[in-house]
């Protein structure tokens, strides 16, 4: 089926992790078929809800356990989620302790653990490796960065100012964070299905490594006739 159910913040992160799977599964020449199931823009009466994209929205989804009707189709379900709001009430992850922020590898850990409370104990026993976080420290643009500045391609904080100044300077159209385009976004990761950039470039990300590794240990084998 080689089909991966997607969960994340918004559109844009949709589009940044479908380019970042293209590349991952070229060397196989077969293509993942993804769904988004979150946000969903078909979504209607109770559910109306899905339709928005945001952190909570994320939250809310695996909380009322819809991740499992997600799983009864897709062979995978990706949860993506950013951890520049993590110390907000409704989500209650630290991002430092004693004045210091942890390092990405610690946070991507202590959000992974949140979001395994949140799934809940038994479905990550049931649905074990079909599973797969995408945890971006702290916004999915610090992913992005290897391909436009790789000399702040491990920056973790201001990732959004950081990126639109390298786009600019390289005459291509920068993010206007409060009208996010899923155009854009498509555009500036496109490197990404190459698999050579992804997996030469991609790494430089402390987080993007991380989910890097994860899909490599699952070892995932697409059918090249689906």
């Amino acid at each position: 089926m080689n089909e991966f159910a997607i969960v994340s913040e918004g559109v844009t992160d949709y589009w940044v992790l479908k380019n970042i799977l293209i590349g991952w599964f070229k060397p196989q020449q077969a293509e993942p078929f993804l769904k988004p199931y979150q946000p969903d823009p078909d979504a209607e009466g109770n559910s109306s809800w899905q339709q928005f994209g945001n952190w909570e929205n994320v939250l809310r989804y695996l909380r009322e356990k819809r991740h499992r009707d997600a799983l009864e189709y897709a062979d995978y379900l990706i949860v993506q989620i950013d951890t520049d709001q993590s110390e907000h009430p409704n989500f209650d992850v630290p991002q430092q302790e004693g004045g210091e922020p942890f390092d990405p590898s610690i946070m991507v850990e202590r959000v992974a653990q949140h979001l395994s409370t949140v799934i809940g104990e038994e479905d990550i026993k049931f649905y074990g490796d079909r599973i797969i976080l995408a945890i971006c420290v702290r916004e999915i643009e610090c992913w992005l960065l290897p391909l436009w500045d790789q000399q702040r391609a491990d920056k973790c904080e201001g990732c959004l100012d950081t990126l639109n100044r390298s786009l600019s300077k390289a005459n291509e159209p920068t993010i206007n964070p409060l009208n996010k385009s899923a155009r854009v976004y498509d555009a500036v990761s496109k490197d990404y299905r190459k698999s050579k950039i992804l997996l030469s470039k991609g790494p430089l990300s402390p987080s993007l490594k991380i989910f890097l590794k994860e899909l490599e240990r699952r070892q995932i084998t697409l059918s090249a006739t689906d």
